[in-house]
């Protein structure tokens, strides 16, 4: 079966259309498009370097890097079948780049890296910490997380066991795991004498994405531990969880007006409003739902930004005050 995905065309066995699926040799998962689209957006806007598909599959993330970027890409997965549909996949779109058949820990050691892509099925506990040494001064890893039920409500305490920190049920579950996890990553970072700074996150579906930049040195990695706190919601200690930007700016701005997929554009413009507070406003008054986008008109009528989250369809992030939103919301 031929799929077309940005700019490559590949050669997959298995698809999946929503959730995680099953692993098997040239598996493609179609809902994992945003976070490949926001893999190449990211690079496409960096200074070039060596890249590393660690866990390649059909090689369609490694593959639209290369073609769709001026990185290098060198694509590596453990198993032969995949690595023979690799080669033919980048035949397929006549690219011309390194494949390699290795064990994960082999292949990210086997070099340093300006990038290490880091996307297992499930947990990547006890992935994390080789990329991160392996990675040149100021290199990226691009970490995904498939467990998120760990971080929801589901099991607590396996999520507290192996990320560290104490998640949350309830409404506000998708931002705290994606904060534990960026505090992992970062956590991660900080014991190699390394400091971690998130560049983008991406909370959707049965996933979880954070890119963090590493920058060596004992004394900028005890600074980047000050935005790793416990924090208080409904009454509920819960942590430590990332509480810094989830979003770097400037990369923001330079990414917006790609051609993505429509879903991807839909996700991207809301990254923009992520930072604006902790966590989300509900659009709701004494149990009466108000339409979101009045509330959010409102709200920049009267000088605030406001926009709609990725975290909840009935979440509204804006930089206005608690008591001024609420007197808003009352008015409408």
């Amino acid at each position: 079966m031929i799929i077309h995905e940005g700019t490559v065309d590949i050669e997959t066995i298995s698809t999946f259309e929503k959730g995680p699926g099953r692993i098997s040799p040239g598996f493609y998962n179609r809902t994992m498009e945003l976070s490949r689209d926001m893999s190449v957006a990211l690079l496409k806007v960096l200074k070039p370097g060596v890249a590393l598909d660690s866990m390649a599959g059909t090689g369609i993330r490694g593959l639209r890097i290369a073609k769709e970027t001026e990185w290098t890409v060198v694509l590596n997965d453990k198993d032969s079948r995949n690595t023979e549909i690799q080669k033919k996949n980048a035949a397929l779109n006549s690219l011309d780049l390194e494949v390699m058949r290795g064990d994960y820990f082999c292949a990210v050691s086997s070099r340093k890296w300006d990038y290490i892509d880091v996307d297992p099925f499930g947990t990547p506990s006890g992935l994390v910490d080789a990329a991160i040494m392996n990675l040149k001064n100021n290199g990226i890893v691009g970490v995904t997380m498939t467990d998120t039920a760990n971080l929801e409500g589901k099991s607590i305490s396996k999520g507290h066991r192996i990320y560290g920190s104490r998640s949350i049920k309830g409404i506000y579950s998708r931002e705290i795991s994606t904060r534990i996890f960026a505090k992992y990553v970062i956590e991660r970072g900080a014991s190699l004498g390394r400091a971690g700074r998130i560049l983008l996150s991406i909370r959707d579906g049965h996933f979880i994405r954070v890119f963090v930049r590493f920058k060596k040195g004992n004394m900028v990695a005890d600074d980047s531990l000050k935005d790793l706190k416990m924090v208080n919601v409904g009454g509920e200690e819960i942590g430590p969880v990332y509480t810094g930007r989830l979003y770097d700016p400037e990369i923001l701005e330079k990414i917006n007006g790609f051609h993505l997929s429509d879903y991807s554009q839909k996700v991207l413009s809301n990254f923009k409003n992520e930072d604006l507070m902790f966590l989300f406003y509900e659009n709701s008054n004494g149990g009466r739902e108000v339409k979101k986008s009045r509330i959010i008109e409102e709200l920049q009528n009267r000088g605030h930004k406001a926009g709609n989250t990725n975290f909840s369809e009935k979440g509204i992030k804006s930089d206005a005050e608690s008591e001024e939103y609420r007197k808003i919301v009352s008015l409408l």
